[in-house]
């Protein structure tokens, strides 16, 4: 892969390194940089740099962002332009591991059984002030930024943590505890389902009842009734005279 950093003069190129030389001590992958001065930049070589995993939702973003960039009309777009290739430049490294010749390409499910094992679980003291957070503001919004803030970690971070300690995405998880509280309200016949659905932090009723029926398998109004009748009295048995 080569890079072309047009506001330095200055030519990038990632190659696989020689037969004999290893990974590195980390286990990651090894690749050799160079650079040289750039004589000129063709506009081939500048499509090559920006072409890639356009389904990659990170490689998106920067391509995004690199053809904003090069719009805009600012003196200094040209270090961003080399800023963002850059980075471009370095997903691809970190993603695609250069291997080794005489070696083949892991398997699409091997890497996805790797990248799996790589993620740890959420830290115990981590996980759960994130689960005290969200049942201290079930009435608030909360979004997968305060969770991570909460647990001192980035949000991609974060949210891989977290499914890996709790089996379901923090998303869910806050759905879940809300349905739970929702569930606690209902069992008091006095509690009207608008205000039961605003204090576990749902905007409007219907939505309410598409997300309780979605974990619960009833409706806020079928599960409240089949819960209170099991506190109703059983109906006496006249006996009739004979």
């Amino acid at each position: 892969m080569t890079l072309s950093l047009v506001h330095l003069d200055v030519a990038l190129a990632i190659e696989a390194p020689a037969p004999e030389v290893r990974g590195s001590a980390d286990g990651g992958p090894s690749f050799r940089v160079s650079a040289k001065r750039l004589a000129r930049v063709s506009a081939e070589s500048d499509r090559k740099t920006d072409a890639g995993e356009v389904a990659d939702p990170v490689m998106r973003r920067l391509s995004d962002a690199l053809a904003a960039t090069r719009a805009m009309h600012h003196p200094h777009s040209a270090i961003l332009v080399d800023a963002l290739r850059l980075a471009m430049l370095t997903c691809k490294a970190s993603r695609r591991p250069v291997v080794s010749r005489g070696q083949s390409e892991p398997a699409e499910g091997d890497r996805e059984g790797q990248a799996c094992r790589t993620v740890r679980s959420l830290q115990k003291w981590r996980l759960k002030r994130v689960m005290q957070y969200i049942d201290d503001n079930l009435d608030a919004k909360v979004t997968l930024q305060h969770l991570a803030a909460v647990a001192g970690l980035s949000r991609m971070h974060f949210a891989a943590q977290f499914r890996a300690a709790v089996g379901m995405r923090p998303h869910d998880y806050l759905l879940k505890r809300r349905i739970e509280r929702a569930q606690e309200l209902l069992q008091r016949a006095d509690a009207s389902l608008v205000d039961i659905a605003l204090t576990v932090g749902f905007q409007t009723q219907a939505h309410f009842t598409t997300v309780f029926k979605r974990f619960a398998g009833d409706t806020p109004y079928q599960w409240r009734s089949a819960h209170l009748a099991q506190f109703l009295p059983m109906p006496r048995i006249e006996a009739r005279p004979s």
